[in-house]
């Protein structure tokens, strides 16, 4: 095996991380940045205060490891270490005029803590800890707490990094599990529906095809009379036969509706947004018949196209909505299922595109209306009337 395959296993065993600066690590990456304010405590404490070309120099270093910092958290792992390579050189140059620069280490470490395994990290921190104690030494020996809390910035934050990457694993191992879950699931449906299908249809196909030829053979012999009985005989087959494949395909299980609004709301809230939902839970699949007794449960077709529904309107507030908080809220009220999803995003829609229309037309699909609010905050509105017992039959698509 040569070295580039090598490289190539190796690398393919290396988990793909989402980027810090993407979905709900965005809040934390950038709000820790609070922590860095310590870069200015040593200075105010210094017994000779730092001219006015040193502390240039200081607030010049900081607004450079802050666009560093910035830039380290939006890159992908290949090319995150001639960030971090920058960030430590940075945070040795500032050290030298100024012994809050050590703070810029605990930012480094809590990257690395992040995007790489545990026994790199550890080298990391050893060698930082080295040029701490090599400065403490030899150019602030009076400064011992400002190295002490440097050093527990570095601890805690490498910390926060290896603890925020365990969970991300974790997240990631839990997801593929529940895909392949998904997937023997509609694996075992399909196979389900091929048994019923086999047994529903095997026997009928045999008496249409017996009917077909006695048919034949009747006309043939001119009896004709005979020959119409078979014949109405073999139209009653072939509608039965034609009702229970219905029966059984119609058995397929379709989206449900309480799992895609969690499932969409986690995705919502990961990837940054506050989520409030006010769900009625009979509402959602089973209408209560001691609070609605005319009404019928949602019918698969209109669970599923809500269900798409609401994955469409999940999806045009991620790409579009530039606010950070979404409501959803399903009730029933006087025999209506109102659905209401809106975000505090100003969004602007000139030209309605493929998703909205493409809510416009699930909605009508099962006889329900769509309202589109424009603006801060956007709003979708969808009112769905719930069939009477008496009239439960499904919309046709």
């Amino acid at each position: 095996m040569n070295s580039s395959s090598i490289k190539s296993n190796a690398q393919a065993q290396v988990p793909a991380l989402p980027l810090l600066a993407h979905g709900r690590k965005k809040k934390w990456s950038y709000s820790s940045l609070i922590f860095s304010l310590f870069y200015f405590v040593p200075p105010l404490f210094m017994r000779d205060a730092p001219s006015n070309g040193v502390m240039a120099l200081i607030v010049m270093g900081f607004v450079t490891f802050v666009f560093l910092y910035v830039l380290s958290v939006n890159q992908p792992v290949n090319r995150l270490p001639y960030y971090l390579t920058g960030m430590i050189l940075l945070a040795y140059t500032t050290s030298l005029v100024n012994p809050g620069g050590t703070v810029i280490f605990g930012f480094v470490s809590f990257i690395v803590g992040y995007y790489y395994r545990f026994s790199i990290g550890i080298i990391l921190l050893l060698a930082v800890s080295a040029s701490l104690i090599f400065m403490k030494v030899y150019l602030y020996p009076t400064g011992l707490f400002f190295f002490l809390a440097a050093g527990a910035n570095i601890a805690v934050l490498f910390g926060f990094g290896v603890m925020e990457r365990k969970e991300t694993l974790f997240q990631q191992k839990e997801a593929k599990h529940a895909a392949a879950l998904s997937t023997l699931s509609a694996i075992a449906e399909r196979e389900r529906i091929g048994r019923d299908l086999h047994d529903v249809a095997g026997h009928a196909l045999s008496s249409i095809s017996l009917k077909a030829q006695v048919a034949d053979k009747l006309l043939t012999k001119g009896r004709t009379a005979e020959a119409q009985a078979e014949v109405k005989a073999l139209a009653q087959l072939s509608q039965q036969l034609l009702s229970e494949i219905r029966q059984t395909v119609s058995g397929i299980k379709q989206l449900s509706l309480r799992e895609e609004i969690a499932k969409n709301m986690a995705k919502l809230s990961e990837q940054g947004f506050d989520v409030m939902s006010d769900v009625v839970s009979d509402a959602v699949s089973d209408v209560d018949e001691s609070r609605f007794t005319h009404l019928t449960p949602l019918t698969p077709l209109q669970e599923t196209q809500l269900s798409l529904i609401i994955k469409e309107a999940t999806t045009n507030i991620l790409r579009h909505s530039k606010g950070n908080q979404v409501t959803l809220t399903l009730q029933c009220t006087n025999d209506i299922l109102n659905l209401v999803i809106a975000d505090n995003g100003n969004s602007r829609c000139k030209t309605e595109g493929n998703g909205v229309q493409g809510i416009r037309e699930r909605a009508e699909l099962i006889n329900a209306t769509v309202e589109f609010q424009w603006g801060s905050p956007t709003v979708l509105t969808l009112q769905l009337p719930l069939l009477a017992k008496h009239n439960s039959s499904e919309p046709s698509a």
